[in-house]
């Protein structure tokens, strides 16, 4: 049977593809030309593992589809998740095309989840589950993932990667923001944005300083704000319109609007669930409410920076239930 994985040169799409071959299937390695070009060393690797390998270069349709959308949302006050709008847009989209061009049944990737029945899981290993990042990939894709890299930790996929020879040889791991490498988000929003400046606004609504654009500070943030108070103060409010900064004593908030959904196992209209707010955030015990194409969560405690244009992720036990972008958040209630 036929698997198209994606193929991006390093140690865990390597050990999946590995692993894929060793069950017994057709495998074909797909290596999409998004930002860097790999494809010379992604084909050589292929080649050690004996399989088909093809290359598609979709680093117009990256250009437009996420970096605009990640500029956009900077400049409309939002800090984006780039990577779970690539998962959804470039990866799947375009290893799915290439599957149904080979008459390919499924894809598969190296990421640390489980997919059964198209509905995703978190992977075993915790540290590495990579779930949250595709809390917006829609069932009929996922029908069709194969992850094989969810049942083990990464320990014991390096080992598999030393075992076979090939863990000196495939490329370092990659950081989230592929486009930032080489520079920093300062520099890059300047470049694309600008300098836009503005105020910033003290707890108590006094003019306590400056800035050089809204669009280089996020909620919560505490660090490099260009003004002290001798105590500590964070971002609690982004205001593009205005070019203003607020600033707060704490920046923990109860609610949270979630747009965009998208569910993968369909909820009752008020249902119980932990509700993951970013990568690196514990998910947190809520109450979820859906009103049509919204849902307001309300936390049982006060969650720290719950961020515009990040994604929320539900999760019932392990089973991801569904996701979508947040919108706004709150200490009151929200409608």
């Amino acid at each position: 049977m036929r698997v198209v994985i994606g193929l991006s040169g390093g140690v865990d799409s390597t050990v999946a593809a590995f692993l894929l071959k060793k069950k017994g299937f057709d495998v074909v390695g797909l290596h999409l030309i998004i930002w860097n070009n790999e494809t010379e060393r992604t084909r050589d690797i292929a080649g050690e593992l004996g399989i088909k390998f093809h290359v598609r270069d979709v680093r117009k349709q990256f250009r437009k589809t996420i970096i605009d959308y990640f500029v956009e949302s900077y400049r409309a006050g939002l800090t984006p998740n780039p990577c779970a709008f690539c998962n959804r847009d470039i990866k799947l989209r375009f290893m799915l095309e290439v599957a149904d061009e080979l008459g390919a049944r499924f894809v598969a990737t190296g990421h640390y989840l489980r997919v059964k029945d198209g509905v995703i899981y978190r992977g075993i290993d915790r540290a590495k589950d990579q779930s949250y990042f595709l809390a917006l990939v829609p069932t009929r894709a996922l029908r069709r993932l194969l992850t094989p890299l969810g049942e083990l930790t990464k320990e014991k996929v390096t080992q598999i990667a030393r075992d076979i020879g090939i863990h000196a040889r495939v490329s370092k791991e990659s950081q989230d923001v592929c486009f930032l490498e080489g520079t920093n988000l300062v520099e890059f929003l300047r470049q694309h944005i600008g300098d836009l400046e503005g105020e910033i606004i003290g707890p108590d609504g006094r003019v306590l300083g400056t800035h050089k654009g809204t669009h280089y500070f996020t909620i919560g943030q505490r660090r490099k704000l260009g003004v002290s108070l001798g105590e500590r103060v964070y971002i609690t409010l982004i205001d593009p319109a205005k070019r203003q900064i607020h600033l707060g004593y704490t920046a923990k908030f109860r609610s949270i609007k979630v747009v965009n959904l998208n569910w993968l196992k369909h909820q009752p209209d008020s249902f119980r669930a932990e509700v993951k707010i970013r990568q690196l955030h514990r998910p947190a015990l809520a109450t979820v409410k859906i009103f049509g194409e919204t849902a307001i969560v309300e936390f049982d405690e006060p969650q720290w920076a719950p961020t515009p244009g990040q994604i929320a992720a539900f999760y019932i036990g392990d089973m991801l239930v569904g996701g979508g972008v947040i919108a706004e958040y709150s200490n009151s209630a929200l409608s």
